[in-house]
């Protein structure tokens, strides 16, 4: 693999590393903080032949540069296995506790991520070996589930708005959906957008448990849109207030990768 001219691995401590996993992807960006032209995507479909974690393992090891010491490294999980809880009433001894509690048959290690200004812990499972394995072989890497980082960003982007809203990424044949009143955060869930009368069913339960007026409140779109077309027609008819969210992240993008990007990266790079 070849990476950008611009981008100059002797030197690792000036970049950020992002490596984002899905059920059936790895990806990976590169940037520097100080220089928004410095900026390098990636995309890797996980194939059939090996597991998951040795998919995994083999990107790592046939890229070899993964194990330098980068200014700062991320790893994302993008999954629909995540609950919250109200920090102040989680204690760490029962995270694992909490989670299993609505998902009995998941496996894997149990970590939990800070979303909503410190006020809420996203609880998630990562598979214990690709977890083992990143955590021996990246430097000092955090990880985070990708629901958090798209809550922090969507409670910005809400400004000092007033009334109640609901975002709708699209990534991964997912959709998550973010939903605030005022300033409060509602819910977020994530559920399958294969095809577009389930996810449209979907968002409209949420609508209708939430209490939201089709009529006033707001719907926006994010991430993979282009590709959901029928699902977004479809709400356009149920809902009346309905938006496309544009967003500016710190480095500079072509219009191509800010309308492909994963949203919880773009949230990322607009830190």
């Amino acid at each position: 693999m070849f990476l950008p001219e611009n981008i100059d691995l002797a030197y690792s401590e000036k970049y950020n590393l992002s490596i984002r996993l899905s059920p059936d992807g790895f990806s990976f960006c590169i940037y520097c903080p100080e220089d928004p032209a410095i900026f390098h995507f990636q995309k890797t479909c996980l194939g059939s032949k090996l597991s998951y974690v040795d998919n995994i393992k083999k990107l790592i090891f046939d890229l070899g540069f993964f194990s330098q010491a980068f200014n700062q490294v991320t790893v994302t999980i993008a999954s629909p296995f995540y609950t919250l809880v109200p920090s102040a009433f989680l204690e760490k001894k029962r995270i694992e506790k909490a989670f299993r509690f609505n998902f009995h048959d998941t496996t894997g290690i149990i970590l939990s991520d800070t979303a909503s200004d410190n006020d809420l812990q996203t609880i998630f499972n990562v598979d214990e070996e690709v977890y083992s394995f990143l955590s021996r072989n990246l430097w000092n890497p955090t990880f985070h589930h990708h629901s958090s980082r798209l809550t922090d960003l969507f409670k910005t982007y809400r400004g000092d708005e007033n009334g109640k809203c609901c975002f709708a990424d699209f990534h991964d044949k997912y959709v998550t959906t973010i939903c605030f009143g005022e300033n409060k955060l509602l819910s977020t869930n994530t559920f399958q957008a294969i095809d577009p009368y389930d996810a449209t069913y979907f968002i409209a339960s949420v609508w209708e448990k939430l209490a939201f007026d089709q009529s006033k409140d707001r719907l926006f779109f994010s991430g993979d849109v282009d590709t959901q077309s029928a699902t977004i027609d479809l709400l356009k008819k149920l809902i009346r207030h309905t938006e496309r969210i544009e967003l500016n992240p710190g480095v500079m993008l072509t219009d191509e990768q800010k309308r492909t990007l994963p949203t919880d990266i773009l949230a990322a790079l607009c830190v």
